[in-house]
């Protein structure tokens, strides 16, 4: 991954193939602590009211038979290594994640909550996952994990949690282009070199890509990127994939040179299959995009009790620590550490946060359907 030093912004920023996934074999060893099934989970770092609730939690997920948490969600595969560190601290557990497009997991998890028959047990999403903002979907967390004083950051009646900041940026295949030559920023995209060479997610419909391109488009940012940027985007006949979580595949495999907004996550599932693929970022304009990344727990969902553990441990030291060395995302905590070599948040200049009010973005959103229709 390249990275390259920026200036900090000084305005304060208001900004994540539907299978199965494969289920590890076994469980995966501990990385310290007692996690015996007979005795309490010691979890590094957090303090004895944290760890004495998180043992709470999971002495009653036991005693009724919660042995799982299913993770519906665009990505939750991609956050494997991470959830390899939960399974060893809590062996009693697996986590099934659940791989499918935004607008397949809302229709999932409606039909599930009218039917009554609930398969999942939180949903993972990125800046404002839709599902927690419909009734009868998605149920307050209990945090009792985060650090003394700090309150964590909800919406939707805290339906919706926020955990992590995750990074998009452009990958390109290192058989096809070399550094020197990978696009840099927004603007070195349009270099007629790039025409019909660029893959990207479907704009059109709910998805990381859509709020980027929307990012570029408000006011504090028309002057550098805005609507004509959009439309001369367009020009370029970018290629859109089959799902964001493809592009990097697509690309590694040798269909495109360079693909565009490309979730940290699935770059690297790339890279752990040893594909020949690099990312930039960030970019040398300043338009990086960070998203929020929150989850939701479902209301009723069959592994209540596994699910509030899962959050709290997120929250936990040990949890924000795995964020950045095994899903190289930022941690919400205010002493969080970020993944290895990427700048600073302080020293980072990026887009603004994704607004989630619908009537916001429907003229963006707009521009982007009638620049890029199919």
């Amino acid at each position: 991954m390249k990275f390259y030093r920026t200036k900090p912004r000084t305005t304060m920023t208001v900004a994540a193939l539907g299978a199965l996934a494969l289920l590890t074999a076994c469980a995966p060893t501990t990385a310290g602590g007692d996690t015996g099934t007979d005795g309490e989970v010691e979890v590094p770092g957090a303090s004895d009211e944290a760890n004495a609730y998180m043992n709470e939690l999971y002495d009653k997920a036991r005693e009724e038979g919660q042995n799982e948490l299913v993770l519906y969600g665009p990505g939750p595969s991609s956050n494997r290594a991470m959830n390899d560190v939960f399974m060893a601290r809590f062996p009693d557990i697996i986590v099934i994640p659940q791989d499918q497009p935004d607008a397949q997991t809302l229709t999932k998890l409606a039909t599930e909550a009218e039917s009554g028959n609930r398969i999942a047990d939180i949903y993972i999403g990125g800046e404002s996952p839709q599902a927690a903002a419909e009734p009868g979907i998605c149920t307050p967390a209990d945090v009792r994990t985060a650090p003394e004083g700090f309150e964590v950051e909800t919406l939707h009646d805290g339906r919706l949690t926020y955990f992590a900041l995750r990074y998009f940026g452009f990958v390109y295949n290192t058989d096809m282009v070399d550094a020197e030559d990978a696009p840099q920023s927004w603007h070195d995209l349009l270099d007629p070199k790039w025409k019909g060479k660029i893959t990207v997610g479907d704009m059109t419909v709910p998805g990381g890509i859509r709020y980027i391109l929307t990012s570029l488009m408000i006011p504090e940012n028309e002057d550098t990127w805005g609507e004509d940027f959009i439309r001369d985007l367009a020009d370029q006949d970018v290629q859109i994939a089959q799902s964001e979580a493809t592009v990097s595949a697509d690309v590694a495999s040798g269909r495109f040179p360079i693909g565009i907004g490309v979730f940290q996550g699935y770059y690297q599932s790339q890279k752990d299959k040893g594909a020949h693929l690099e990312m930039v970022f960030p970019l040398e304009d300043g338009g990086n995009y960070m998203a929020r990344s929150a989850m939701c727990l479902i209301e009723d969902g069959p592994n209540a009790d596994v699910a509030q553990l899962y959050i709290n441990w997120m929250y936990s030291p040990e949890g924000q620590k795995a964020l950045a060395e095994q899903d190289r995302s930022y941690g919400w905590t205010p002493n969080a550490p970020g993944p290895e070599g990427a700048p600073s948040l302080d020293k980072l200049e990026r887009l603004p946060f994704s607004n989630p009010d619908p009537a916001f973005n429907e003229p963006y959103f707009e521009i982007i359907n009638e620049a890029f229709k199919k």
